[in-house]
């Protein structure tokens, strides 16, 4: 297929000698280039071979009809976008008009037409050829902008993930010790705000999930007194610490089903909110009390400011992303303008509400959020230990992250296991198809090879009788875990990930796979 020109050449088919060479005539004097047909076959073939940009058909042809052709056309997306102007004589009716467009046509002109009036619909819809190619080169730029963004974004996720994954392993292995009161209540800390922080890394990374609500919630009863009185502890009281802080917390327990971090979360972004818009020495109230009784009864947290207010105007406004108020005290701490809209999110994803209100500029401003309240249950028990198979077994991790690397073998070591490590992807390789291992967890990120490489040759050398393969990666869209399931992996594990997790994830697959079954399908 040859295009010749397709920016100014124009197709004229049409069986009348006089006609064709009318049109060519004035087309030619308009400066454009001209290529002839005199049958509907020999239109479609030269419009297939030329590409042109505009076609002049005329509906009665010795082989076919005008509709014909435009049908054939526009079901060849070769053609399809070709433009057409329909000429006829015959069919000048509004009906054969009609019958003419739905066929395909752009436009349609009924014979007898003056040059200048098919001079100006050529013009016309060249110009809209521009014009959607203008759109479609837009389009594909926003397109490849974007894909480079979520590369981007994939590896920065990555990259934050790493760190974090080493910093839970860490504390995890922390909680398996003797440590004093004081120790116990720092790595409680340390675990809560790495787990805190890793969800933030995860919205923050794609604000598509925030619009389009594909966050994920973990909810299971909790005792929301207890959450508020431990958030007012400690995250409320660093962040307030240049204000004055109260809090009241109903003396009767109020249960929810919640996420306890998202809703820690709607309560950091709230209490941060306030003092970004609180002067020095002002007042920040945290409430919590139960409005209502049986099925209607509900919890209502309160977060109330002394701060800048806000204005009518803006009231309706604050919950909307990257929404920043003007006020001089607030702009010279700014964030993102999505910590309100993420509240907002949250709270319906619990089947709650939230609102605002505030008296005006200066009057300061109170935001009211209530969940449904649920029947009292006993306190969550604290986490088993690990226990990843009653048995010894061989563990290969590959990992580039040294710390994160032995970490998670320690782990494994602690159990009793035997545990070999690799920070090299050909290393990493050579071991696994070298040795005799229960298990391999491998990071996909990795120098020389990537781990989608390192699962898809074990799997070719071992075939069934393979190790266990679990991917602990920062790479988590779903197309990573697509590559994953693709390359032999058998479970894919977006870091960080409690080890505690992972040791029980693993020892429910092994138990599921007696020692000498084959790896299934």
């Amino acid at each position: 297929m040859t295009e010749t020109s397709s920016a100014s050449v124009i197709l004229n088919v049409n069986d009348s000698v006089a006609n064709r060479y009318f049109v060519t005539r004035v087309l030619r004097a308009a400066g454009w280039t001209v290529l002839e047909a005199e049958t509907g076959g020999a239109g479609i073939a030269m419009a297939r071979e030329h590409l042109p940009s505009l076609i002049v058909l005329d509906v009665k042809l010795p082989d076919m009809s005008g509709h014909e052709v435009c049908r054939v056309l526009r079901a060849d997306p070769a053609t399809a976008h070709v433009r057409v102007i329909q000429t006829s004589a015959t069919f000048v009716t509004s009906e054969g008009k009609a019958r003419g467009l739905e066929a395909g046509a752009d436009q349609y002109l009924t014979q007898p037409f003056e040059s200048v009036e098919l001079v100006a619909m050529v013009r016309g819809l060249l110009r809209l050829n521009e014009k959607e190619a203008e759109a479609r080169e837009k389009a594909e730029a926003l397109t490849e902008a974007h894909r480079r963004k979520d590369e981007f974004l994939a590896m920065l996720a990555h990259e934050l993930r790493n760190p974090l994954s080493a910093i839970m392993t860490a504390n995890t292995l922390l909680e398996g010790l003797e440590l004093p009161p004081t120790g116990l209540r720092l790595s409680a800390t340390i675990g809560r705000q790495t787990r805190h922080l890793a969800r933030l890394v995860d919205d923050l990374l794609d604000v598509a999930r925030i619009t389009s609500r594909k966050i994920q919630l973990r909810r299971a009863p909790l005792d929301l007194g207890t959450l508020v009185e431990r958030f007012a502890a400690g995250d409320a009281a660093g962040v307030t610490k240049n204000h004055q802080l109260s809090v009241a917390i109903s003396d009767e327990p109020i249960w929810v089903d919640g996420d306890a971090t998202r809703l820690e979360q709607v309560m950091s972004n709230l209490v941060s909110n306030a003092a970004k818009y609180t002067a020095r020495g002002g007042a920040i109230a945290i409430e919590l009390a139960s409005e209502g009784t049986g099925e209607q009864r509900r919890a209502v947290i309160t977060v109330r400011d002394d701060g800048v207010g806000i204005s009518k105007e803006n009231l309706g406004a604050v919950f909307e992303l990257f929404f920043q108020a003007d006020a001089t005290l607030a702009r010279s701490q700014s964030g993102l303008g999505i910590g309100l809209t993420m509240v907002k999110q949250l709270v319906e994803m619990h089947d709650g509400t939230v609102s605002v209100s505030s008296r005006g500029v200066g009057e300061g401003a109170e935001f009211r959020v209530e969940l449904p309240a649920v029947a009292s249950r006993s306190r969550p028990v604290t986490s088993p230990p690990i226990v990843a198979s009653d048995r010894r077994l061989a563990v290969l991790v590959i990992d580039d992250n040294v710390d994160s690397c032995e970490l998670v073998g320690l782990s494994f070591e602690k159990q009793g296991h035997a545990v070999t490590l690799a920070s090299d992807g050909k290393e990493g390789l050579k071991l696994a198809l070298e040795g005799s291992f229960d298990l391999a967890i491998v990071d996909i990120g990795l120098p020389t090879l990537d781990g989608y490489e390192i699962a898809r040759a074990v799997r070719a050398e071992r075939k069934d009788d393979g190790p266990l393969l679990i991917a602990l990666t920062g790479y988590g869209r779903l197309e990573d875990k697509q590559r994953a399931r693709e390359a032999g992996f058998d479970v894919h594990l977006v870091k960080p990930v409690s080890v505690h997790d992972i040791h029980r994830l693993i020892g429910r697959l092994l138990s599921e796979r007696a020692p000498g079954q084959k790896r299934s399908a």
